[in-house]
């Protein structure tokens, strides 16, 4: 099913196209099976359900779309409210696929989520055609939502929210990681998602100074810092969520590390705002966590963009000269890590307002002992 209005959807492929610079006569997306989806085939599409395997969509500088598919991804495919073509052998794709590009010198491709072979395949379908790399143009226009995007997005945040303080009584001495990261998933499903939006992390004790730690069969012990970064995939958007646990009473070390990284976060949604550069964003926690004893110990970028992909074409972090636009939706995710020791990070998902922000996670953010 697709939840967008023509006039919606129109406008998102008029955006990629005025996005273009070097201009094209029609743009080509194809999609394939995991792990080669392309996840711009379903915001051209409007599409919410499907994986819609081996699919191609064509779109044109006034904003129509055409779909081609095959029997097996047909019924999703008329979901979308679009012209659909149907291929019912190799033949018969092959001639659709020339009628379509018929008489197009100029077309554009998603180089950045496209496959070699989808590459060919279209330059052999129209052989005296130049192909130009048009992935900037379609990632500018994802970068900003649509009203229809932030409605997911920001049920995919409630989903996460709700199960954080659901998660709380499970957490407790001789659990195991990867039992924490099963529940989570399990109670994200029970809230609606249709999956976890990417890896869940679990890390306890020492794992959680490593912030792409995924999960283990470490037991939980008393005193252990419990990290958990985990997002629900709520029709093909999600969100991106992270808390930090101590389980038992914490130390003194430990309410140092939490309440930095607490604060950090702090600086970095009061510069939020329409206009503002991106490192601007991420200095403001860098440089307060600096002026502490944990100097150094923030080691990535501050957050990034989130959408139909957990990492969605732009982030905040040194050096980026973004330049933040209304309803653009990044993750902002300071952290303290001590190798050895453990590791503290706390990270919500926000929308770009006028002179400001909105979030759309809303889990508590003080520290909780167990």
């Amino acid at each position: 099913m697709a939840d967008l209005e023509p006039i919606q959807m129109k406008g998102r492929i008029k955006r990629i196209f005025r996005n273009v610079k070097d201009k094209v006569d029609i743009i080509v997306i194809q999609t394939a099976t995991e792990p080669y989806v392309d996840r711009s085939f379903f915001y051209v599409t409007g599409l919410t359900q499907g994986v819609m395997e081996g699919s191609t969509a064509f779109l044109r500088p006034d904003g129509s779309v055409q779909i081609l598919t095959s029997l097996l991804e047909a019924e999703t495919a008329k979901g979308s409210g679009l012209p659909v073509a149907i291929m019912k052998s190799r033949e018969e794709r092959e001639k659709k696929m020339k009628r379509f590009l018929r008489g197009s010198k100029k077309i554009g491709v998603n180089g950045a989520e496209m496959t070699h072979r989808s590459f060919v395949d279209i330059q052999k379908k129209a052989p005296k055609a130049e192909l130009i790399d048009v992935s900037e143009a379609i990632m500018k226009a994802r970068l900003v939502k649509d009203s229809k995007e932030l409605k997911l997005l920001s049920k995919a945040g409630r989903i996460a929210s709700e199960v954080v303080k659901e998660i709380i009584p499970f957490i407790d001495i001789g659990v195991r990681e990867y039992e924490i990261g099963s529940e989570l998933n399990y109670l994200m499903a029970k809230k609606g998602a249709t999956g976890p939006f990417f890896d869940t992390i679990a890390s306890s004790g020492p794992n959680t100074a490593e912030p792409h730690y995924s999960v283990g069969d470490r037991k939980i012990k008393r005193g252990d810092f419990v990290l958990l970064d985990f997002g629900a995939l709520y029709k093909k958007y999600g969100s991106d969520l992270t808390r930090t646990f101590v389980v038992g009473k914490a130390t003194k070390k430990q309410k140092a590390m939490y309440e930095t990284v607490r604060k950090a976060q702090m600086k970095s949604f009061a510069k939020l705002k329409e206009g503002q550069k991106g490192k601007v964003v991420h200095e403001a926690a860098s440089k307060y966590i600096n002026r502490t004893k944990f100097k150094g110990r923030f080691t990535h970028g501050l957050g990034h963009s989130i959408g139909l992909a957990a990492h969605d074409g732009a982030g905040l972090g040194p050096g980026v000269d973004l330049i933040l636009k209304r309803n653009m939706v990044f993750t902002i995710e300071p952290g303290v890590y001590i190798p050895g020791y453990g590791g503290v990070r706390i990270e919500d998902d926000i929308v770009v307002k006028k002179d400001g922000y909105e979030l759309l996670t809303t889990a508590d953010r003080e520290l909780i002992e167990i």
